[in-house]
């Protein structure tokens, strides 16, 4: 019994997505950064007692993140992108090696003579 393989085009997406890009994954993450935005939103009114500058507070976190979290085409978001350049500057590009002495039988030969 033979498994046929199906090629799905790339436009087809395999999860479930509110608008291109955004799906379940990204709602999840959005939801936890709103849960995150409204306690310190909280925190900046308790210390402002200005509910304009919280509310702008938590509703700019919450573009930001649907911004930031929303992929591509290519399947990849502004995070995933900021992610890889950090793992890139952060990995050693520098190789620092002594080339060993492959040729050990001429030098006792030189330094006997």
């Amino acid at each position: 019994m033979s498994k046929k393989m199906i090629k799905i085009p790339s436009q087809i997406r395999l999860k479930t997505e509110f608008f291109e890009g955004y799906g379940i994954e990204e709602l999840v993450k959005t939801i936890i950064v709103l849960c995150i935005a409204v306690v310190i939103g909280y925190i900046i009114y308790l210390f402002t007692k200005v509910t304009l500058i919280s509310t702008f507070f938590v509703i700019g976190s919450v573009v930001i993140a649907v911004v930031f979290l929303t992929k591509n085409r290519s399947n990849f978001s502004m995070a995933d992108n900021i992610k890889n350049i950090v793992k890139y500057e952060l990995m050693q590009k520098r190789y620092k090696y002594e080339r060993g002495n492959f040729n050990k039988t001429e030098t006792t030969s030189k330094n006997t003579k």
